[in-house]
């Protein structure tokens, strides 16, 4: 049973407001800026201005003022290629780049600028590190796809548990597995670490549906979570958005489909709820009957920490009890499974 179905802590009370979205900033431009292109000498503006564009005056009345100027226009190709070949190998590069650039200024191509080569050990970047959505600039890190929408239209005062919540746009980008690396790139994150001596598959879904209902995200025929399976003593990190509400379990079946959570110890948490901003996090147990595994979820911050023996049991128990809320602010948390 998800956490805000109960109303049991404040801090899932949504509200209106939300961050605008701003605008990715425009990638910066290539190394070759608009100077590179400028002439640097007369001889190279003669080759990169077409002399039509002047008219019949640029090209002289008689033929003796063009055979003039062709002669100029020899002796300074002549006198060119003599100090191109008294330069160094790299400035000969450079100076025969200039003079290809020149005869494309005519009426060719400029040769395409070589990548730069990958150092040597380092692994090349890949596009499968880039997000494969639109993100925006939240201010719970980088990479998160924009707040889905009527996350945070405000539920009826007498019925907080149908706040939607954020779910991203598309579905599930309000959540990412990072890096520990990357950690401190994150305001709100879950490590996972599996203590058993067995693989176990993490379950994790969002409370609100893939069709836009609350609650409805634990239903795997109508809605995708995100699955990852941790070795024996492995473990994982997850970040989250803004104002995303969550729960998990684990099985060292790699079961994900349709009710195959119900039998397992939830765990359950929300991140800076758009009405309140806090956070909150606990573990579940509530009927149907037959929960079990071992789990335990801590606050980094503070060492509080709630297991399966103080889970929820029934929907009559004490929030006070068995839901922890945490004020606006970074939560980092740690989920240990068995």
């Amino acid at each position: 049973m998800s956490i805000s179905s109960l109303n049991r802590a404040s801090f899932f009370q949504p509200s209106s407001s939300i961050s605008q979205l701003k605008p990715a900033a425009a990638p910066a431009q290539g190394g070759v800026g608009a100077s590179a292109q400028q002439p640097r000498n007369d001889l190279r503006r003669m080759f990169m201005a077409d002399s039509f564009e002047a008219g019949p005056s640029r090209l002289g009345g008689a033929s003796g003022d063009f055979q003039k100027q062709l002669s100029e226009v020899v002796a300074q190709l002549t006198q060119l290629v003599k100090m191109l070949q008294t330069q160094s190998p790299a400035a000969l590069g450079q100076g025969a780049e200039g003079a290809a650039s020149a005869v494309g200024g005519v009426g060719g191509a400029a040769p395409a600028q070589q990548a730069a080569p990958t150092a040597e050990g380092a692994a090349p970047a890949s596009s499968a590190d880039a997000p494969a959505h639109p993100t925006y600039n939240s201010d719970a890190g980088p990479g998160f796809g924009p707040p889905s929408a009527g996350s945070t239209e405000p539920a009826p005062a007498n019925a907080p548990w149908l706040a939607k919540n954020n779910v991203g746009s598309p579905y599930n980008s309000n959540m990412q597995l990072i890096d520990e690396s990357q950690k401190g790139q994150f305001k709100y994150t879950n490590t996972f670490t599996n203590k058993t001596n067995e693989p176990q598959t993490l379950t994790l879904w969002n409370k609100t549906g893939e069709n836009g209902n609350p609650n409805d995200g634990q239903n795997f025929d109508k809605s995708t979570p995100k699955t990852f399976t941790l070795q024996p003593g492995q473990s994982q990190v997850v970040a989250f958005d803004s104002n995303t509400s969550v729960a998990w379990c684990a099985s060292k079946d790699g079961t994900a489909k349709p009710g195959a959570n119900s039998g397992q110890t939830w765990g359950e948490a929300t991140f800076a709820n758009s009405g309140t901003g806090w956070s909150g996090f606990d573990t579940s147990q509530i009927s149907p009957a037959g929960h079990n595994g071992k789990m335990s979820i801590t606050n980094e911050a503070t060492g509080k920490t709630v297991t399966e023996a103080n889970a929820w049991q029934t929907e009559k128990d004490d929030p006070a009890l068995h839901d922890v809320g945490v004020p606006a602010g970074p939560l980092n948390l740690r989920t240990e499974i068995g």
